[in-house]
């Protein structure tokens, strides 16, 4: 990503505490970042950086650990912040399985380069040794932005890359763009009908980050947003899908066809349902007999909560039934 010339400095300013709420053992330590990630050409077009650490929920348990729940993020995760049906870790710990959750402190991450996987690399081998954390049945989840990057870190594993080599069994992807030729398109047509504000604004930053890193469009140079997407439509090789192909894979998505498929100006591409389907029926195809689609519709939406939208279909999963599925794939 383009940021200013400023390099990152950790403050001394940091958090490390352990709690005991509710049956778990909350383990923080964040560094706070200086510097700012440029988002638009404008001059008040940038957005800060946040907090580079980690958060670390295990079981308040002396049983030896069945496995580890890692999401990427972007900034600290706090829990006081999430309701209810947000967190999994009350699920993941009745399992005897730790969550952890690490972030860059760069906003929007979306690992155009090494730099921030070399970071998460680098911190998770540091807490699972800090922490005596055993490195297998490790299951990689993210929502929208973060299942990007669970995606991408993954493919820098099975590269060859990582220094923590860390045994990955599965994972978990809750709406998340991962096809980046679609989602340019859909950044263009956002911008030309300026339908909504929150549309142009999403809009112009998909197109500024692209532009800012990659210096093309699709329509100029396509292979290396085919390169940077984990599955992509537009694809022939389906060159990514091999990294994820051995793995147990769960995509979520909700397809409320009365809403989004015919409101807002948006139609079926205009959405992350065909980047999660189009990644489980190509997985399929490739021999992965672990892959798996669970598609929310206007019906299930009516019956949990009428205000969903697909920007939260993380809040419709039954994590207690995720995990018994996670649990599964240990084969204990």
């Amino acid at each position: 990503m383009r940021i200013s010339m400023v390099k990152p400095i950790p403050l001394l300013i940091f958090s490390f505490f352990v709690t005991h709420i509710c049956g778990q053992r909350v383990y923080e330590h964040y560094d706070q970042l200086t510097d700012s990630l440029r988002i638009g050409n404008n001059k008040t077009d940038i957005i800060p950086y946040s907090e580079k650490g980690f958060t670390l929920i295990m079981p308040d348990k002396s049983e030896p650990l069945q496995g580890i729940l890692i999401s990427l993020e972007d900034g600290k995760y706090t829990l006081k912040d999430k309701t209810e049906k947000q967190l999994i870790h009350p699920a993941a710990n009745q399992k005897g399985f730790a969550v952890l959750y690490v972030s860059t402190g760069v906003p929007l991450d979306l690992y155009f380069n090494n730099a921030s996987l070399l970071q998460v690399d680098y911190l998770l081998k540091k807490v699972f040794a800090d922490y005596a954390l055993p490195n297998k049945n490790i299951f990689f989840f993210g929502s929208m932005v973060s299942g990007h990057r669970v995606l991408k870190y993954i493919e820098y594993c099975k590269k060859g890359n990582s220094l923590f080599n860390p045994d990955i069994k599965g994972v978990v992807v809750s709406e998340s763009a991962i096809d980046w030729v679609r989602m340019w398109y859909e950044a263009q047509k956002q911008v030309r009908d300026h339908i909504s504000e929150v549309q142009l604004f999403e809009g112009n930053l998909i197109t500024y980050l692209f532009q800012a890193n990659f210096h093309q469009t699709p329509e100029t140079a396509i292979e290396k947003y085919l390169e940077f997407s984990a599955y992509s439509y537009f694809d022939t090789k389906m060159r990514n899908i091999k990294y994820f192909k051995d793995l147990a894979v769960r995509a979520y998505t909700f397809a409320p066809i009365n809403y989004w498929f015919s409101a807002s100006g948006k139609g079926v591409n205009d959405s992350n349902y065909p980047d999660m389907s189009g990644f489980i029926n190509e997985l399929k195809i490739a021999g992965d007999k672990k892959a798996e689609l669970v598609v929310f519709t206007n019906e299930t939406r009516a019956k949990a909560d009428k205000m969903e939208t697909q920007s939260n279909t993380w809040n419709l999963i039954d994590k207690k039934e995720l995990m018994d599925w996670i649990a599964s794939q240990t084969g204990k």
